[in-house]
């Protein structure tokens, strides 16, 4: 694959402000060198005008002053002639007059006594026509900055040992986070192309591990027999209102569910970690596929094991997120969940009330749970209910600074572990 050179459109515009002020410098002297020649011109002119027209002023002769001057205005660097009288009185004026900042007058003198003074003006300098006259060493300029935009390009691009160093500096990060996991090394042979596309290798080993057998769908049953009134559960739901997961190939499917089911993990461990939470259990009933996920919690106390339930959905949203976030970046396959919290019993009504609730996470446990929760998260009731289900139903708006701070490191310890 061919690279740019970097900051490339960068480049280009210093080039384009370079070729701006190196044709303004270039007008600019240009127009300096013209003025200096217009007004040699002019005190030449005026010099010898003065000479010249002692005979005509003195008789008043203005046909002859008129040859004389139309003489000096047929140079291209001469606009105006003035010639005026002792009294400063335009007598005759050959040429244009203008505005020009090249204006030069002298006195006609005969012996003791001043006829008049002539008056010489230069041709205004055109900057356009500086620019037509010199169009062949301007488009040569533009010829050479434009050469030198393309050298750049070439000779800056990425060597193959840069973008392999590219390469790993990213392969680290995605590791240090804990998005992707270092493949196993089996031989020599299988290293080289493990380590040029590290996230091909990964997807391929998620996607064996995916796989389920009898074995794994006996031991759900068996996880959902053995479920008791008190527990209660999580759910992880796709965000999918359009059916568009069902479209995903089999094998993306694979390697994200693979990768769901190790944060799910990681995260039921650590977050059962926490000394609040002392004495909770969980068990997953079914690991990620097209419906989600399914965690059952148990323990001692009820208050702890809805407090448990509350943390879990909240830190699988978070985790969530991040995974989102990161393969958005690199442009691969993701999809957003949302949970739901609910009693055993109530768990396939939690997910029919989500299908038409967007809340997350989705709340459905008794009253005695709920005043149990409110002290480290706030609960609200759902708007516009419409049936007994969502009037019992609450939605998650907060969580303390206390809860959320713990649930921030529960994720980080998730993601960065090796």
């Amino acid at each position: 694959m061919t690279f740019l050179a970097p900051r490339q459109g960068l480049f280009a515009a210093i080039i384009l402000i370079s070729l701006c002020l190196h044709t303004l410098f270039f007008v600019v002297s240009e127009e300096c060198k013209i003025k200096e020649e217009q007004r040699a011109v002019a005190e030449k002119s005026v010099a010898l005008l003065a000479q010249e027209l002692k005979v005509p002023l003195a008789t008043n002769d203005r046909i002859s002053m008129s040859v004389v001057a139309d003489k000096y205005v047929k140079e291209s660097q001469v606009s105006f002639v003035g010639i005026y009288d002792a009294k400063d009185q335009l007598l005759v004026p050959v040429g244009s007059d203008n505005d020009s900042q090249v204006m030069l007058r002298e006195s006609v003198v005969s012996g003791s006594d001043a006829l008049g003074s002539v008056v010489v003006k230069a041709a205004d300098v055109s900057r356009a026509e500086i620019i037509s006259k010199h169009w062949l060493f301007l488009l040569g300029a533009l010829g050479l900055h434009a050469m030198l935009w393309l050298l750049y390009g070439y000779l800056a691009r990425p060597t193959q040992e840069l973008k392999e160093a590219i390469a790993k500096k990213v392969r680290m990060d995605l590791l240090d986070k804990g998005i992707l996991y270092q493949a196993p090394q089996h031989n020599e042979d299988s290293e080289p192309a493990s380590s040029q596309n590290p996230i091909k290798s990964f997807l391929e080993k998620a996607k064996t591990e995916q796989k389920p057998d009898q074995s794994t769908q006996a031991a759900t049953q068996s996880a959902e027999a053995s479920l008791h009134d008190q527990d209660y559960i999580v759910q992880m739901l796709f965000e999918d209102p359009n059916q568009l997961l069902a479209t995903v190939s089999h094998d993306n499917k694979a390697a994200y569910f693979a990768l769901c089911d190790q944060l799910l993990d990681k995260a039921i461990v650590h977050l059962l970690e926490l000394p609040l939470l002392t004495g909770v259990d969980a068990s997953v009933i079914k690991y990620y596929d097209d419906k989600g996920a399914k965690v059952a919690l148990r323990g001692v106390s009820p208050a702890k094991t809805a407090t448990a339930a509350v943390f879990l959905s909240k830190l699988m949203l978070m985790l969530n997120q991040v995974v989102y976030d990161k393969h958005r970046e690199i442009k691969r396959f993701t999809w957003q969940i949302r949970t739901t919290v609910s009693d055993a019993h109530r768990a396939d009504s939690v997910v029919d009330l989500a299908k038409k609730r967007r809340e997350a996470p989705l709340i459905l446990i008794d009253d005695k749970a709920q005043d149990e929760i409110k002290i480290c998260a706030e609960l609200v009731r759902l708007e516009n209910p419409m049936s007994i289900q969502e009037r019992e139903s609450r939605a998650l708006a907060s969580v303390t600074k206390a809860t959320a701070e713990r649930l921030r490191s529960v994720r980080d310890k998730v993601l960065l572990e090796d």
